[in-house]
């Protein structure tokens, strides 16, 4: 059965395992991707994927008559998994030299699972395979549109190139008209989340409450979560730099130069869009190693994503968000 992280974090602590509890939980608090992501355990560091492809024909028939026999068809692909970690070492004379081993331990433990929420969430959206990454939203949809659904990547610019989603009234109901058409095109009109950069989305919070149409909830944490139709906005957020947007603001899809992109996601196990792993994520403490004085943490998790449904993931482009026009 697929859980969330954030599942099994709960039952990390529930079964006693604090460390991989905490681990878990540094990772959910900087990545709103991973609380909600469903992930599916497989222990094949390839999966065959079955998507649907052509529907059967139906129609009608006369009394004494037979229906014309149909068949719908399916495609396979391949999603691979890839190896997601990182040592976590701290030199036994520096940790014997704070308070406690565990203190001085759990600071290095808090950052290192800090910075790979922040490269999980770069890779959720811009991850390539060339690199050993598993493959993001970005090149997915690409791929979608190129298979012949370009409703999935739209330009939803300004008629007036440059002008911001905050220029005036018109320009916002425009905006609000773009991404109500991005949520139309997820299957079932009902994406998860809107994944955006910190400037749009603070531009679409503004823009949303001028309009009245702004609704809130909360994330697990119980930050403030903004939400549009029922769909929760998303600051995907900043690279493990801590000053590269992880969706830039100089994008120039639709003619200009300082655009952005919004992405919306469905999830959904063989259904939609989901994680895939070999196992849950793992936390060991490996104590003293022999190679060197350090105390090792080793944090490890062979991930991918998938994708069966090309509606359950969009992108739209050429927004600028602010109140400039060129």
């Amino acid at each position: 059965m697929a859980i969330t992280l954030a599942e099994y974090a709960k039952q990390a602590y529930n079964d006693g395992f604090e460390l991989l509890g905490n681990i878990a939980d540094y990772f959910l608090m900087e990545s709103n991707p991973l609380q909600i992501i469903p992930w599916a355990t497989d222990k094949r560091l390839a999966i065959k994927i079955t998507s649907m492809d052509t529907l059967p024909t139906v129609g009608w028939r006369k009394l004494n008559q037979a229906y014309t026999e149909s068949t719908g068809k399916f495609e396979q692909k391949v999603e691979s998994k890839f190896i997601f970690g990182h040592d976590i070492d701290v030199d036994v004379v520096l940790a014997k030299a704070g308070d406690t081993i565990g203190d001085v331990r759990q600071n290095q433990r808090r950052m290192s699972a800090k910075a790979m929420a922040f490269e999980f969430n770069d890779q959720f959206i811009n991850g390539d395979p060339a690199n050993s990454e598993f493959k993001g939203i970005s090149q997915r949809v690409d791929d979608v549109a190129a298979d012949g659904y370009p409703n999935q990547y739209f330009d939803a610019g300004s008629s007036t190139t440059g002008r911001g989603v905050l220029y005036n009234s018109t320009e916002r109901h425009h905006f609000i008209d773009m991404v109500a058409k991005l949520i139309h095109v997820i299957a079932e009109h009902k994406p998860d989340a809107l994944f955006m950069n910190a400037k749009m989305y603070l531009a679409f919070e503004s823009a949303m409450r001028r309009e009245n149409l702004l609704n809130q909830s909360q994330d697990m944490f119980g930050r403030i979560i903004n939400m549009f139709q029922g769909v929760p906005l998303i600051d995907i957020g900043i690279k493990a730099d801590q000053t590269t947007e992880i969706i830039t603001n100089e994008e120039s899809l639709s003619l200009g130069n300082d655009e952005t992109s919004i992405y919306a996601v469905k999830y959904g196990v063989d259904e939609y869009f989901w994680g895939i792993q070999q196992e849950p994520l793992q936390v060991r403490d490996m104590g003293e190693i022999d190679t060197k004085p350090v105390y090792r943490d080793r944090v490890e998790w062979v991930v991918g994503l998938a994708v069966s449904n090309p509606r359950a993931i969009a992108r739209t482009y050429g927004f600028v968000a602010d109140s400039g026009a060129s």
